[in-house]
């Protein structure tokens, strides 16, 4: 019989399993496969990643302040771009004024997409997990259109001419109240046209939301600021008369010149020096004469009969001397200190009340050829006395004088003789009183037919009275009242010499009365002449 093996198929050999395989793998070589292939997982991820960022930024990437993390240039161009369109720069003007220049009318724009590109080149794809946590600011440059920009510039408000203010320089002004200030300067808001271009294109190139015309310093500034040295320099001179006044006193009454028109006197020359209105100044004094001179006035005279006459002619009164007044004025208020002061006189009298001429005074009634003397308002003396011959032309005058000066023992001359007197008191040029040793009788009619040429002729005893108690100065008041006549009852002709044609002379030298006139302050050309020699 046949011997017939069996032979195993397929299926009959035996199948190994996958963990019998697992089980002919040794353990940590299975370990080892696994830890490679997590790296090299890990290590195409961070290839594929590296590879990502050479096409986009990297994250923290910021250009022109704008996180652009993720984004490829041409991206971030569109970005920017946009950006720079819908850009305001909000110009801030005085006040609360404001206005506006947009992106998108000036052509704003960036500049240089070359520069985004090599910003992306320049990224280290090999490093990139070190990268993104290390933050990277660009600045790519902005530009615009001019001939853009300054159309909108020019288009401004801030810009119109008109409605520019020029700027004030700082300056000293006076006030009623306060006196001298400095007023600080005035910005005013006129452009400088070209700084103003200058910083609008700055400001939107660098895209800043605000600028400020004030701070940008694009107003054309004052020459001239509160703290000039120049100006404190100038402001120290004038500041004293701030409350500077010249008092003028004139008896219980006064005169002030106040800080307020003196400073419309004085200014400052291009020198800084001190400057006068000398018109405005001569004006103020000429107002002081006419309202406090009573030099060659008529006065108001109580006589001792009773009655009130006017006395007219004569220059005994108040008399300004201008030009000297004005000289002293103008000195003091070069000394910017206040005073009280009188005015500089040419001619005195005793008095600024109702009557200038006081209580001490000589009072001469022409008419009735008698005269008082009065001294501090009680009578010292009253007398008759021979005044000029009218009939001669010798007439004394009327009028308002006062004593030129005393002379004891002066000579009265005339032609071929000389004549002395005891007591020589000239009030009125030539024309004086004095003692007349020659005469016997005095008052009534005498002066018409035996008078002087001018003079008053006294009783000896009488000349000497009035002599020892007058001095400069006193008023003669000189006048006519009708009514007043003396009628002697009887009139001595036998008191001058025979001929009245050789009566005394009673003149002193032309030169010596000159030069007591001068010694007296008093000058000829404020003194009348009567015109005639007064001799008898």
């Amino acid at each position: 019989m046949p011997d017939i093996r069996q032979t195993n198929t397929a299926q009959d050999i035996p199948k190994t399993t996958e963990q019998e395989k697992q089980k002919k793998i040794p353990a940590g070589f299975r370990l080892y496969l696994m830890f490679g292939a997590v790296i090299g997982a890990l290590l195409l991820v961070y290839f594929l990643v590296g590879l990502h960022y050479r096409n986009v930024f990297f994250p923290s990437t910021i250009v022109n302040g704008i996180n652009v993390s993720g984004l490829t240039p041409p991206q971030v161009q569109d970005l920017l771009n946009a950006e720079a369109a819908a850009y305001i720069l909000t110009i801030k003007e005085d006040g609360e004024k404001s206005e506006q220049i947009f992106g998108s009318e000036i052509g704003l724009y960036v500049r240089n997409e070359s520069t985004l590109q090599d910003i992306l080149q320049n990224q280290n794809i090999l490093t990139w997990p070190f990268q993104i946590f290390q933050p990277k600011e660009y600045s790519l440059e902005i530009s615009h259109d001019e001939e853009k920009f300054l159309s909108a510039a020019n288009a401004l408000s801030c810009m119109d001419k008109k409605n520019w203010i020029p700027p004030q320089d700082a300056y000293i002004t006076y006030e009623k109240e306060g006196g001298y200030k400095i007023v600080p300067e005035l910005p005013g808001s006129e452009l400088l046209t070209d700084d103003f271009f200058e910083a609008a294109r700055t400001a939107v190139d660098h895209m800043e939301d605000i600028l400020s015309l004030r701070e940008a310093g694009v107003y054309r500034s004052p020459n001239i600021l509160a703290d000039n040295a120049d100006l404190a320099e100038q402001f120290a001179l004038l500041q004293p008369y701030s409350d500077m006044s010249v008092t003028y006193l004139f008896g219980d009454q006064t005169e002030v010149l106040e800080s307020d028109t003196i400073a419309e006197w004085i200014s400052l020359n291009k020198s800084g020096k001190l400057t006068i209105d000398e018109e405005a100044a001569t004006e103020f004094i000429k107002e002081l004469a006419k309202k406090y001179n009573t030099a060659y006035m008529s006065k108001t005279l109580e006589t001792s009969y009773g009655e009130t006459v006017t006395v007219k002619g004569g220059f005994y009164g108040w008399h300004i001397d201008k030009a000297a007044e004005l000289e002293e004025l103008l000195n003091v208020i070069r000394d910017g200190k206040s005073v009280s002061k009188e005015p500089v006189y040419l001619l005195r009298a005793a008095s600024h009340g109702e009557t200038d001429y006081g209580d001490t005074y000589v009072e001469i009634n022409l008419t009735a050829q008698h005269l008082f003397y009065y001294k501090d308002g009680e009578l010292l003396i009253e007398s008759d006395f021979v005044s000029g011959n009218p009939a001669k032309g010798n007439a004394t005058p009327a009028g308002a004088y006062a004593i030129t000066y005393t002379e004891r023992n002066a000579t009265l001359k005339g032609q071929n003789y000389r004549t002395p007197v005891s007591y020589w008191m000239p009030f009125n040029a030539n024309i004086g009183m004095h003692d007349s040793t020659w005469r016997s009788s005095f008052g009534g009619r005498i002066y018409q037919t035996n008078g002087s040429h001018g003079c008053i002729n006294l009783p000896p005893a009488v000349a000497k009275t009035i002599f020892e108690n007058i001095e400069k100065g006193v008023p003669v008041l000189c006048y006519h009242l009708e009514g007043t006549e003396q009628k002697p009852a009887s009139e001595d002709h036998s008191d001058t010499d025979p001929s009245d044609d050789n009566a005394p002379d009673e003149s002193v030298d032309d030169n010596t009365f000159a030069a007591d006139v001068s010694s007296n302050d008093v000058s000829s050309n404020d003194i009348p002449a009567d015109g005639q020699a007064s001799q008898e």
